[in-house]
């Protein structure tokens, strides 16, 4: 396959799971401090429904696992395709 065809296929990947990868790290980085006591038993509870993806489709979660594995296999293509 040519690198342009990849370095497309990449970008697109990128665009598409961006907003799901934001919101996966916003929501994983205050559950670092869950035992902490920062915030109320709800707000863990809306967190965690939120970083697994339980408010939204069943398997949407191993969609953007397999997202996050095309994403940084094409990029490692291209870092080591570089001309």
């Amino acid at each position: 396959m040519k690198r342009s065809s990849i370095l497309k296929i990449h970008k697109k990947l990128g665009v598409i799971f961006a907003p799901f990868f934001i919101l996966s790290s916003l929501t994983a980085i205050p559950l670092f401090f869950r035992k902490d006591d920062l915030y109320s038993k709800e707000v863990k509870g809306l967190l965690i429904g939120l970083h697994n993806w339980e408010y939204g489709a069943k398997y949407i979660g191993i969609v953007l696992a397999l997202a996050l594995l095309a994403i940084s296999s094409t990029g490692l293509f291209l870092y080591f395709r570089r001309r």
